[in-house]
């Protein structure tokens, strides 16, 4: 396990992320040049994006980096914004994916008293300068990016030059556009709830607050910060893994940016040493993970190199955003934090209500998870249904994508509800030779609205198409999530309803749990089962889903299942989903599953052993 518990540690794991990138600078020093894959802003500007996220550890930690590596960061901004030099950066346009990188260019010049900017002769400067105001005279994103503006603007002026005010105000409006409430923020109106939060938005705004801590607007975005860390502190289970939800996982430990942040703004120092336990515990965890190729580089993935669950905008050095957490070497040597020992996470409940998120976030015997009732809007981001719609959400289990949608195989639908037409079939050939008929092409939720919440339960309506609706709700218990739908169907469907995926190695034996109604499997890895809790049973469909589906496990995984066939009409499925990574423990739990009393045809009573909920239909 990695040692981190001194301002040396954490320079040296520092170094141990970033030296093989850096050492792949271009000849100007202005980009990082290496493996690329394809990227919706091109290759040259995914160079940039090297050297500039590298700076977000890079500036903070300037006072321990030798000279050859201050020397190469004055290079490459000098070159870089010189219009005259070969590697100039460039002039930016609308929406560009420059603005993203230049934060962390404009605050490397601040560190150490502007160490770095004092190594610039007036006219380098002024360069500078020029290439940086470009953000205030374009057009950017609406969410998250409008702090860009204002970080980039505040630098400015704290270098001694004009900033356009009327932009900078105009930007801190279109973030108060964004604000819920509650400490929580959507990115954009087509926007979601999730880990731009602590990473994006509360970084920059923290950020800010100590550049400008004369500003009112500061001690609000700590309030706010203050606010959120409340329910954020839900998305970290004991062993230091974060539940992957949403987009832009490849940033990794970047989820971690936002006690850092917390800690430089000199908030919650009576929890220094639960901060200091809680960020190195996720760097472990981390550090544990197959995260680096052969040459030291960060990858393109989750736990392991998996392209197929990227975003458009990620380009080969898109991970090296996670330097975010290295704000941490500016805090200087006897700050509180490298004296902190690191304790355990506080006390917390083991059932919370996230309202933001349309959630309910359990602790259950070491696994965190959510039961996501689902955010209603657009699907906009690259496999948003995957990303944001499904039933739970997991740090143990992670959630899987899918390589097609038409066999359950490679559609990998965990902690789902899959609609197919009964009318439309296709064939498949099996090992044993046999052609079998199956129904096709799998629809998923992809929407939702009408949603409620409360401390117990999250209920949300998807609307499949105009005559047929699904009515969801997500019962959370004592690591126990019972689903209850109402189904409205125009016609004969085949619904297919999945729990969480449990890694399923070929070389390794796993034990079955299998009867009518319900099936699991355990083995090392942990248990993982379904089970009808109707009296009438549909049948038993769990299958392997293909290698590299599921974020947690490049091996294949066994999904529990279950299948029918229903009617056009009203229907009413009731299913009790549980799994744990100690897998005698979820063994002994699955010996009790919960008890499913029909009162009258409008409530349903879920008898759990330590309670008993009750849902209106």
């Amino acid at each position: 396990m990695e040692k981190l518990e001194t301002k040396a540690d954490f320079f040296k794991l520092f170094k141990k992320i970033n030296e093989p990138a850096w050492s792949h600078l271009t000849k100007g020093k202005t980009r990082i040049d290496y493996a690329h894959n394809g990227v919706g802003y091109g290759n040259d500007i995914a160079g940039i994006e090297g050297f500039a996220r590298i700076l977000w550890g890079a500036g903070p930690a300037l006072e321990s980096l030798n000279g050859s590596w201050k020397a190469d960061m004055v290079d490459g901004i000098r070159h870089g914004t010189d219009p005259n030099h070969p590697e100039f950066w460039g002039l930016i346009g609308e929406r560009d994916q420059r603005m993203v990188e230049m934060p962390a260019i404009a605050l490397a010049l601040l560190y150490e008293d502007k160490g770095l900017w004092r190594h610039f002769d007036h006219k380098e400067q002024e360069h500078i300068i020029t290439w940086l105001t470009q953000i205030l005279d374009h057009a950017c994103a609406d969410g998250n990016w409008q702090f860009f503006k204002v970080i980039v603007g505040t630098v400015i002026e704290k270098l001694g030059y004009p900033a356009d005010q009327s932009e900078i105000a105009a930007a801190f409006e279109k973030i108060e556009a964004c604000y819920l409430g509650a400490g929580w923020y959507q990115d954009s109106w087509r926007g979601r709830q999730d880990y731009y939060n602590p990473f994006a938005f509360h970084y920059y705004g923290l950020l800010y607050s100590q550049l400008c801590p004369e500003d009112p607007r500061s001690q609000k975005f700590q309030q706010r910060a203050m606010t959120f860390a409340k329910d954020y502190l839900h998305f970290f289970s004991e062993d230091g893994a974060n539940i992957p939800f949403g987009r832009s996982m490849i940033y990794r430990f970047a989820v971690s940016s936002f006690w850092v942040a917390l800690i430089w703004a000199d908030l919650l120092p009576e929890f220094m040493g639960e901060l200091k336990g809680l960020i190195t515990r996720n760097l472990q965890w981390w550090l544990k993970q197959d995260i680096f190729d052969p040459a030291g580089m960060l990858t393109l993935g989750y736990t392991y190199p998996q392209l197929t669950m990227t975003e458009p905008y990620n380009s080969s050095l898109s991970p090296y955003w996670c330097n975010k957490v290295f704000l941490l070497l500016a805090l200087p040597e006897d700050h509180p934090f490298w004296k902190a020992a690191a304790k355990p996470l506080p006390e917390r409940k083991n059932r919370q209500l996230l309202k933001a998120l349309n959630a309910i976030v359990q602790h259950d015997h070491g696994h965190t998870f959510f039961s996501n009732a689902g955010q209603p809007g657009p699907n906009f981001h690259t496999l948003t249904n995957e990303k944001y719609l499904k039933f739970a959400y997991s740090s143990q289990f992670g959630f899987s994508i899918p390589r097609a949608n038409q066999l359950k195989e490679e559609q990998a639908l965990d902690s789902c509800l899959g609609m197919q037409r009964a009318d439309t079939t296709i064939l498949t050939s099996g090992k044993n030779k046999q052609v079998v008929a199956t129904s096709g092409q799998f629809m998923v939720r992809n929407n939702v609205k009408d949603v409620q919440s409360t401390e117990q339960w999250v209920a949300s309506t998807w609307q499949v198409n105009p005559q047929t609706w699904i009515r969801t709700w997500l019962i959370a218990s004592h690591g126990w999530q019972v689903r209850v739908h109402r189904l409205y169907l125009d016609d004969v469907y085949v619904v297919y309803e999945t729990g969480f995926a449990l890694a399923m190695p070929p070389y390794e034996e796993a034990e079955t749990f299998e009867k009518a109604g319900q099936n699991g499997r355990m083995n090392s890895h942990g248990f993982s089962g379904i089970a009808d809790l109707a009296s009438e049973k549909r049948n038993n469909a769990g299958v392997l889903a293909l290698p590299n589906t599921n974020l947690m496990t490049w091996e294949q995984t066994y999904i529990p299942g279950l299948e029918t066939t229903l009617d056009k009409g009203e229907h009413i499925l009731a299913t009790a989903v549980y799994a744990n990574e100690d897998e005698k423990w979820g063994s002994q739990k699955w010996q009790h599953l919960p008890v499913l009393k029909r009162e009258n045809d409008h409530y349903l009573c879920i008898d759990f052993v330590q309670e008993s909920v009750l849902i209106e239909l």
